[in-house]
């Protein structure tokens, strides 16, 4: 054993020349280029990383490329329905500028803004809602005043409907006319001021249904107007069999008014009623 340990120190010893280490300068400049290496390293996975964030960026953009899934959009709402129009309150006629308003002095009852008030509600047979849709299109938005005269006979409601289309309010309008001619009973009374006008807001379309003068057709009087996609009707029932033969033009002058009030901003002022300024400036 103890020549085996001999033997071992023998050949540490012969073997210990061979080692040699490094100086400080080599230390030195191993270290350098071992920093070089790693900074190079890290350059170039930087470089790659970027260039890899590019390609994927670019594979999202909108390209040619049929075989391309983009993420689907929304689905289509379907909506194409022009919004729903507003009738303002301040469109609707105040009592003094209804129809005979110096024998009845009407009075205002109520005022509602809901679809649920009839276009023509005189009796059973001389009826016309407008609500129906299949029979006739549906208003977009409605106004509608009650009135009340002096005797419980008289009573009176202004109503203006705002349609989607003038295609609408004009067939609206041609119904409401047949049914005052037959099942009403009524007849065309007077010649108001623009009874022929095309429908306009500065020219509105107006008709005029009265009683007959020997009583038949009760004591009713409607008057229409159309006015591109508004229909007003104002019907007043109790007057009389010889009242509702008679035009109140004035009347009819406020009417238009109450429709341009719709939209002042971007229609002109309807021609001023000369047979009676004064009597619109208090009336209507």
């Amino acid at each position: 054993m103890a020549d085996l340990d001999e033997r071992l120190r023998e050949i540490a010893r012969a073997t210990e020349p061979c080692i040699r280490l490094a100086g400080p300068e080599a230390v030195r400049a191993r270290g350098r280029r071992r920093t070089i290496r790693t900074r190079a390293v890290t350059a170039v996975s930087a470089v790659l990383a970027a260039v890899a964030l590019a390609i994927g960026s670019w594979q999202l953009l909108p390209g040619d490329d049929p075989t391309r899934t983009l993420p689907a959009g929304p689905p289509p709402s379907g909506r194409t329905e022009s919004p729903a129009p507003d009738i303002a309150v301040e469109a609707l006629l105040r009592p003094t500028a209804l129809p005979f308003e110096a024998a009845a002095r009407w009075k205002t009852v109520r005022t509602t803004d809901r679809l649920d008030s009839p276009l023509l509600d005189l009796e059973a047979d001389c009826r016309l809602t407008g609500l129906d849709g299949d029979a006739h299109p549906l208003p977009a938005a409605q106004r509608a005043r009650v009135f009340q005269g002096r005797q419980a006979k008289e009573t009176a409601r202004h109503t203006i409907n705002a349609y989607r289309t003038e295609r609408d309010a004009v067939r609206v309008f041609s119904s409401l006319q047949e049914v005052l001619r037959t099942r009403c009973g009524l007849v065309r009374v007077g010649r108001p001021f623009s009874a022929e006008a095309p429908g306009s807001v500065r020219k509105p379309t107006v008709r005029v249904y009265g009683s007959e003068s020997d009583g038949s057709g009760g004591e009713h009087q409607v008057s229409l107007m159309r006015s591109g996609t508004e229909v007003a009707l104002v019907q007043v029932d109790g007057l009389g069999v010889f009242g509702a033969s008679y035009v109140d033009m004035v009347a009819t002058h406020c009417m238009s008014l109450s429709l341009w009030r719709l939209h002042p901003d971007t229609t002109p002022l309807p021609p001023p009623y000369k047979s009676n300024p004064e009597g619109v400036e208090q009336r209507c």
